[in-house]
């Protein structure tokens, strides 16, 4: 009997172990609650210009409110301003926040900083935009190769194939534009290479796009289609075509859904929106930040959907509540 009670003993510490790691999530609540946590969101951009980062914003706010966080929310004024964004990461980093929601503004530039907060132990989520890097420990975004073959394969059926279509991008190097691109460029593979007149980037610039597509349409009597893959690409290419008088021979497929992009899609300027939805974006990069300071599992890799919203489905109850999300106010 006296041999038994080692082991008996032994095995109810065992139990006891087994019963606090499952349940350490809770556990540690008790001594450091929920709240507490540091989380900075280091965005592309917080100037007002584009419609996207707002609604992004909104869901970000709503979930902070849900899981009772504070989030910081910095970023430079212009979303092709990568050195600043740089400079913002960096002076974060010195911060020591227990976790960072980053919606990086290029692919290879940001990683090594991202790299050194893992180092100090620094919590990485990714949101719209991923990193050369496996230190994220989730990627919350649009799955935009899928949303780039979409886009290509509307402005394909769209046009011709003896009629020549252009990509107009947003900024170079960020992971957005590059996976896009390449679901484009498929979708449009089986077109005569002569008639894919190039990518041009307008550097997320209104006035840019509305340049390169006015220059386009004066200068290539071929041309059938533009493929804008933003929403600031998209407005300027629309207002080119609309001041050009061109929406009757020239087909615009374009992303997001600003007002004026939606305006634009009313009035025929527009064929077709890819549509995102950055509400989830935000939201769901919150979420998974907690989820993940406060020790619960996360997936890897997240995707928000996106939907393709053509001129005559633009008043379906379903379409109506994506183009229209409600946007809380700052």
């Amino acid at each position: 009997m006296n041999r038994s009670k080692p082991a008996i003993l032994a095995f109810t510490i065992l139990c006891l172990v087994l019963v606090v790691m499952l349940a350490w999530p809770t556990v540690r609540d008790i001594f450091d609650p929920p709240g507490n946590e540091k989380i900075v969101v280091v965005m592309k951009t917080i100037g007002p210009d584009m419609e996207f980062w707002q609604v992004v914003r909104a869901g970000i706010q709503a979930a902070a409110a849900e899981v009772g966080v504070e989030p910081v929310i910095v970023g430079p004024r212009w979303e092709r301003d990568i050195e600043r964004q740089m400079e913002i990461l960096a002076n974060v980093i010195e911060q020591e926040p227990d976790a960072i929601l980053l919606a990086a503004s290029d692919f290879n530039r940001l990683a090594p900083l991202a790299e050194r907060a893992a180092e100090r132990g620094i919590t990485i989520v990714t949101m719209d935009s991923a990193l050369n890097s496996t230190v994220p420990v989730s990627f919350v975004a649009t799955d935009n190769v899928a949303a780039g073959l979409t886009a290509g394969r509307e402005i394909n059926r769209l046009v011709p194939p003896d009629r020549s279509v252009a990509i107009v991008s947003h900024i170079q190097g960020v992971a957005t534009a590059i996976d896009r691109e390449e679901g484009v460029l498929q979708a449009l593979s089986a077109r005569d290479p002569a008639t894919i007149i190039g990518i041009f980037y307008a550097e997320n610039e209104l006035d840019r796009a509305y340049e390169i597509v006015e220059n386009l349409i004066l200068s290539r009597p071929d041309l059938g289609g533009i493929v804008a893959l933003n929403e600031n690409s998209t407005v300027g290419a629309g207002r080119a075509i609309r001041d050009l008088g061109a929406a009757d021979h020239i087909h615009l497929v374009g992303f997001d859904n600003s007002r004026e992009e939606i305006e634009f899609l009313e009035k025929g300027i527009v064929d077709a929106l890819v549509v995102q939805k950055p509400f989830n974006m935000g939201y769901l990069g919150i979420k998974t930040v907690i989820d993940a300071v406060r020790g619960r599992p996360v997936e890897p890799i997240i995707h928000t959907d996106s939907v393709l919203v053509r001129q005559h489905e633009i008043f379906t109850e379903e379409n109506q509540k994506l183009l229209f999300p409600l946007v809380q106010p700052r």
